[in-house]
């Protein structure tokens, strides 16, 4: 586990509701995830100082923000916010609105022209934010929030207001974000695929409380957490790495912790880290390994449990490899032709999908 960035244990009183939230902020993105009203917005305006009456500890690595005898005001803890109405100045251009930014940062921060080119601003720079759509406003407010020179960047929904689209084209400028300029993120979302193929971690906040705060791989696995994540179907996330290309064929073979696994479609040079989602929908169990099949993955699997949701089908927990964890989803008429039990050896036709490929 990375070294915290930045630690919070904070309480804040409002009629018919309370916050009582800690946790950490670790380098890369970490998003925050719960439904509607739990106290995310919440959460952001009282770690930027933004709520007074806010009490407990911020303590971010260059000091502390807030405790008992200490508080900072906004601009001396330099978090920089960005909403989804992205708040730029409507008077100036987006030039005049980066500079303003610029101006007013104590020290240091990200070059101006590597802002400009990582989020495209440079045909945008002589426009008034009423010429610009949806996603470039939100381009030019991440472009303005990271010239403020911010030590960590909290994102309140910025893409909630944009269509799908412009969504998928915006979320790689925000996953380049930590790495390119070194700044950690906290993204408040309630959307799941942008946590998948955005985020490192996941904090769950219900109630202006935070339920879970691990990777995202332990916490889209665990079957304890499916319900905060919005009652979702049996799945796991998996990290593989390119081991293999074969150009003829148009396959990439992944090493995973359950097994090799090939895809069609994938350009990722050999070394680079690919998440994979494998949702129980997507598994198909058989007696023996398939002599041939239209599936490019199978893999030996051990049934370890069997789940009795209801209806007409059972959630099958299975072991593929020393230590990975899959999910089928099978019939009670195909679970009792396969003679399901735990402790059972079978073969898992497998088809994944792999996860942040709008870059």
């Amino acid at each position: 586990m990375s070294e915290a960035v930045l630690e919070f244990d904070l309480g804040l009183a409002r009629r018919g509701f309370e916050l009582a939230a800690a946790g950490e902020l670790q380098a890369g993105i970490t998003a925050l995830f719960g439904q509607s009203g739990c106290g995310k917005t919440t959460l952001l305006r009282c770690l930027a100082g933004l709520e007074r009456n806010a009490t407990g500890m911020v303590r971010h690595c260059s000091g502390v923000w807030q405790s008992s005898t200490q508080w900072l005001p906004v601009h001396r803890r330099r978090a920089g916010l960005v909403f989804q109405d992205t708040r730029l100045f409507a008077h100036l251009s987006v030039r005049q609105n980066l500079a303003y930014a610029e101006r007013r940062r104590p020290r240091g921060g990200p070059d101006r022209d590597e802002v400009i080119s990582v989020l495209g601003l440079a045909p945008l720079l002589d426009r008034l934010p009423a010429a610009l759509s949806g996603g470039e406003a939100q381009r030019v407010a991440l472009g303005r929030a990271l010239l403020g020179g911010p030590r960590v960047l909290l994102l309140d929904e910025p893409l909630a207001a944009l269509d799908y689209g412009r969504r998928r084209r915006i979320m790689p400028l925000i996953r380049a974000i930590p790495e390119r300029f070194g700044i950690p993120l906290l993204y408040v979302t309630h959307a799941r695929y942008e946590v998948l193929d955005l985020a490192d971690r996941v904090m769950l906040m219900a109630n202006g409380r935070i339920a879970a705060h691990d990777n995202v791989a332990a916490i889209f696995s665990t079957p304890a957490w499916w319900p905060a994540l919005g009652d979702i179907d049996p799945m796991v996330i998996w990290e593989g790495r390119v081991v293999a290309r074969d150009n003829d064929w148009g396959l990439t073979t992944l090493a995973t912790d359950g097994g090799r696994l090939r895809l069609e479609g994938l350009k990722a040079p050999r070394g680079e880290q690919v998440r994979l989602r494998i949702a129980a929908r997507d598994v198909l169990l058989v007696d023996e390994p398939p002599a041939a099949s239209g599936a490019l993955n199978a893999l030996p699997v051990m049934v370890r449990r069997i789940d009795c949701p209801g209806g007409g089908r059972l959630h099958v927990e299975l072991q593929a490899g020393s230590r990975a964890t899959l999910w089928a989803s099978v019939h009670r008429q195909s679970a009792a032709s396969l003679r399901l039990e735990p402790g059972r050896h079978l073969q898992a036709l497998i088809r994944p999908q792999v996860l942040g490929l709008n870059d």
